[in-house]
């Protein structure tokens, strides 16, 4: 559901941001050192860095159907905080203000995610999803240079995006575990620390997506 929820943020920042996707690149990838080194053009780059029930909407009431002779009980889906920091990269400092700016302004046009908005999984929620946007969770400050300082990178603007999702325990998994693989060859002065001093080619191999109707498994 993860994947489906960052499929969903990518595009809700494409569309209302209406940004080129052939022009601006949409990453969640850990935004190391490393990983920016290798950018080759404007990125916004949205990294999912915490997760965490939201004991406000946690619901122990249970749900009972009954049909013919028998019955079935189920509590409802549990409620997630997904929480992202979102960055623009960019050569020029007023490249990445104005980028993020208009990340910020995308993101906050949507205050209430309906299902039907979403990519995947997120299209079976049964209610709607909060987007806190540049606003930082009741009772959860977060630390951006405590952030900042396990990545190895320079600190940048940025703000939080939270979405609070449903985790239903009878719903089905039917995706791949394993959805992209990089295969990178090229020259090495120390090929036992597994790195490259110079990179020839880089290969992504992606796993076919899954289907976006999935079935859910009865409980009793």
């Amino acid at each position: 559901m993860l994947q489906d929820l960052d499929r969903t943020i990518e595009k809700l920042i494409i569309t209302e941001g209406k940004l080129n996707r052939d022009e601006i690149e949409v990453s969640f990838d850990q935004p190391t050192g490393d990983w920016s080194s290798r950018l080759s053009r404007p990125t916004i780059n949205c990294w999912c860095f915490d997760l965490r029930e939201n004991m406000k909407y946690r619901s122990m009431e249970r749900q009972v159907s009954k049909d013919n002779h028998t019955g079935q009980v189920r509590f409802p889906p549990r409620r997630y905080d997904v929480t992202y920091l979102v960055t623009a990269w960019a050569r020029k400092t007023e490249d990445e203000h104005q980028l993020l700016w208009r990340a910020l302004g995308a993101l906050r046009r949507v205050p209430i995610l309906s299902p039907e908005r979403g990519e995947g999984t997120i299209r079976y929620h049964t209610k709607d999803i909060p987007l806190l946007v540049a606003t930082f969770p009741e009772g959860n400050p977060i630390n951006f240079i405590d952030l900042w300082s396990v990545l190895g990178n320079e600190m940048r603007l940025g703000f939080s995006v939270t979405a609070t999702v449903e985790l239903d325990l009878e719903f089905g998994f039917d995706a791949p575990l394993i959805l992209e693989a990089f295969v990178r060859v090229g020259q090495s002065d120390a090929p036992a620390d597994r790195k490259l001093s110079a990179l020839d080619v880089e290969l992504i191999l992606k796993a076919d997506k899954p289907e976006d109707e999935n079935s859910k498994e009865g409980g009793t």
